[in-house]
């Protein structure tokens, strides 16, 4: 039964259906004035009746018009009812002809549909009107009579368009209210998708062991489901200084193979100082400081924090005031705290690794992944149509110096040997403790020619080095042997080339040892 009332004055608030309804008050009103007045035959009224009906039907056509078009149709409507009202008045009994009331029907309707200076303006044209059909009449007629009608009129037209601007008000605030409730209802549901969507997919980042991949993934989660347009991945080095893991800018992934290091700005180290989230509003008016040219306006920092200690911090910027809300600072801490967990994740897990692939006493790798190490790049010289030398060396009379001096003295030797060995080569080179007192460098993009100078350099400075024992503090000096073998001059696959490498060292091991030999 609410429903049914509710949809009644829904429809019976709407200005056209009003229209209509006081057409139909007319229309009546003619109907009984036909069939009850005796001046029926009245042939003035009769025209009226066919105006009325003229008008009417013309104006109800164009009753589907654009606002504005509309209320200027009701205004001009009503104000040729109120004429034609006055003539009725006019053409029936002018002092008590109930026709006037019609006009408490029109000109409170152009208040409510056109607006109140509307209305008063018909109001005022209909007490001129009344007034005037009523002159004649003044001295036997009340004053009270016509000024309580006229003013009832006015008060009638005042709180109908009164009642009217209160509830279009009213209104506005509450459409206003509804779109800012969708809005943040459409914002809830995009944010619990978008928590649900990370929470997922930052499950898989702890089963990602992959320092690279971890990176790509997280690069991936703030592109394709925060879309952010920038954003940095930091690692903490020390208390001063980060290192750029990868990037988003203007939308593009950047991923680093080497790490980029940069010092902390006053917001990072605020993040990593207190391992709290900063955002900033608008930075323009936040650092006062900042160049006219920097393009950022806002700003939202969280930390990556792994086992109560601040590991890095995610950046996000955009080039909007405040296009970082509330919602977006709690979704990218989730995603900080799950970051930081894959991150620690992927560095113990190539920290063990390493070890597995590291010469314990010399620091530095071992046969394993030498073996492993040296296809890959064989490989990669064949697919680029490039050369690559091996080196193999080992120790003059090692034997005989574990025997007069120790083991102890031994390993220092073998230790400090590794050490120049990395010394003489280059970043790119791979040096491998091959077993016992044997080494091998791998030589990527590298000839025979320049193999045989590093193996030179690495002779002469072994040879210069004092090696001193523990005991007594002799110096003793230590030489080696080297052999050079070359992809593809001497072998095109692996085991070839180490065969090869390993005669050119027992041949200079044969002509008497500290010396340089390719086969």
């Amino acid at each position: 039964m609410q429903k049914k009332d509710s949809d009644f004055w829904s429809f019976v608030a709407q200005p056209k259906n009003i229209f209509l309804l006081i057409r139909g008050v007319i229309f009546f009103c003619f109907v009984l004035w036909f069939l009850f007045a005796p001046e029926k035959s009245d042939h003035r009224v009769w025209t009226l009746f066919f105006i009325f009906l003229a008008y009417s039907f013309g104006f109800s056509i164009y009753m589907n018009k654009p606002r504005g078009k509309v209320r200027n149709l009701y205004f001009f409507t009503c104000f040729l009812d109120i004429v034609l009202i006055t003539f009725l008045i006019l053409f029936t009994d002018r002092k008590g002809s109930d026709f006037s009331l019609l006009y408490f029907l029109v000109v409170p309707f152009a208040g409510y549909a056109v607006g109140l200076l509307a209305g008063l303006s018909l109001a005022f044209l209909s007490s001129i009107f009344y007034l005037s059909i009523n002159s004649g009449d003044l001295v036997t007629l009340s004053p009270n009579y016509l000024l309580i009608r006229i003013a009832v009129l006015w008060v009638l037209v005042v709180a109908v368009s009164a009642v009217i601007q209160t509830l279009d008000r009213s209104k506005t605030k509450l459409l206003r209210m509804f779109d800012i409730l969708n809005q943040r209802t459409s914002e809830l549901e995009k944010s619990q998708a978008q928590i649900e969507t990370i929470y997922e997919t930052s499950r898989n980042l702890g089963e990602i062991l992959n320092l690279e991949e971890v990176v790509d993934e997280l690069l991936n989660i703030v592109q394709k489901i925060l879309g952010y347009q920038f954003c940095s991945i930091f690692i903490l080095n020390d208390s001063n200084t980060l290192s750029v893991l990868g990037e988003i800018k203007e939308g593009k992934k950047i991923k680093y193979s080497e790490w980029v290091e940069k010092g902390l700005d006053k917001t990072l180290e605020r993040v990593t100082t207190t391992g709290k989230p900063v955002r900033i509003f608008d930075l323009t008016s936040a650092f006062q400081h900042r160049r006219k040219s920097d393009e950022f306006k806002s700003l939202l920092a969280v930390p990556m924090i792994s086992r109560g200690k601040v590991i890095g911090v995610l950046d996000a910027k955009s080039k909007r005031v405040g296009a970082f809300l509330d919602q977006d600072e709690k979704i990218f801490s989730i995603l900080g705290g799950s970051a930081a967990l894959a991150i620690e994740n992927a560095s113990l897990h190539q920290k063990t690794q390493e070890l597995t692939v590291v010469d314990e006493l010399t620091g530095v790798h071992n046969y394993r992944y030498f073996t492993r190490k040296l296809s890959q790049e064989i490989k990669r010289a064949e697919r680029y149509k490039q050369s690559l030398s091996l080196l193999m060396i080992d120790i003059d009379w090692f034997k005989r110096c574990n025997d007069t001096y120790g083991h102890l003295f031994g390993n220092k030797v073998l230790k400090k040997l590794a050490q120049r060995i990395k010394d003489s080569v280059r970043d790119v080179d791979v040096v491998n403790r091959y077993g016992g007192e044997e080494f091998a460098v791998i030589l990527p993009q590298t000839s025979k020619k320049d193999a045989r100078m590093i193996g030179e350099r690495i002779r002469r400075k072994v040879e210069m080095a004092d090696f001193v024992t523990e005991e007594d503090g002799l110096l003793i000096k230590v030489t080696v042997s080297l052999g050079v073998a070359t992809f593809p001059d001497d072998a095109t696959s692996a085991e070839p080339l180490v065969e090869k490498v390993d005669q050119a060292l027992y041949l200079a091991k044969g002509k008497g040892k500290n010396l340089v030999c390719a086969v």
